[in-house]
């Protein structure tokens, strides 16, 4: 396992490896480094093993990560990365990986409340920027489906200011939950825009991720990657030359 840098990490875009080479090789060489991902997909395309496998990856580098779950514990969280062989435990125990719940189900959301919760994330983030290099928050779709326009393009804004002080944000969102305008103003801002949904290629349902977009990419081997979870490997990309989903 490698260890941490101790400079502090360069704004100049590099590229992360993602922990898993065909991947990265479909993805132009891996992840943009700094950069704000979005990952968009419903229930089940595979959101939260993708950000595991990215979360592997970018520890595997020296990177340090916080990661934001909504959606699951810290236990749960780190048994399922065993359980797909991409195992966070070490990371965690070591300091390199720091996982917070923040869970935001059944509250009663009003623009007030809306406006103290992104400003909360925003300054949690860069608070925690002094220790970490990269943030992940999966999932960002409550909070999202009750922004207004004003707050969305405050929160995209400091999140833009953050990724330029050489920071990486990795953010999920649920397609069927969040407003279509609001998708659209996360899909303009981000550096990569991954698109996830279900699929079936030879009778054999995969998942499959559309790259609707991948700035300061050398170059992308496909725009459609079909892919599976083993429970031995990670993600497993499906050999096919098409997909649809």
């Amino acid at each position: 396992m490698s260890s941490s840098p101790e400079n502090p990490v360069s704004s100049r875009l590099t590229v992360l490896s993602t922990g898993n080479e065909e991947l990265d090789t479909r993805l132009g060489g891996g992840l943009p480094y700094p950069s704000l991902i979005v990952i968009e997909g419903d229930n089940g395309t595979g959101k939260t093993v993708l950000c595991t496998q990215f979360a592997y990856g970018i520890l595997e580098s020296g990177r340090r990560v916080q990661y934001i779950t909504t959606e699951n514990s810290v236990r749960g969280l780190l048994e399922q990365s065993r359980n797909i062989s991409l195992d966070l435990t070490d990371y965690f125990l070591k300091g390199f990986l720091a996982i917070t719940p923040a869970h935001m189900e059944n509250i009663r959301w009003n623009k007030v409340l809306v406006k103290l919760v992104a400003d909360a994330i925003v300054n949690f983030i860069k608070y925690r920027s002094r220790k970490y290099d990269v943030f992940i928050i999966d999932s960002l779709s409550i909070l999202a489906s009750y922004l207004t326009k004003e707050i969305l393009h405050r929160l995209l804004s400091e999140f833009k200011s953050i990724v330029k002080k050489g920071k990486m944000i990795i953010i999920t969102l649920h397609s069927s939950i969040i407003r279509e305008d609001v998708m659209k103003e996360f899909a303009a801002t981000a550096d990569v825009y991954l698109k996830l949904s279900l699929a079936e290629v030879g009778g054999r349902s995969v998942k499959a991720m559309s790259i609707v977009k991948i700035r300061g990419a050398p170059s992308i081997a496909e725009t459609l990657i079909a892919f599976d979870v083993d429970p031995a490997f990670g993600i497993k990309i499906v050999p096919v030359a098409l997909a649809k989903a």
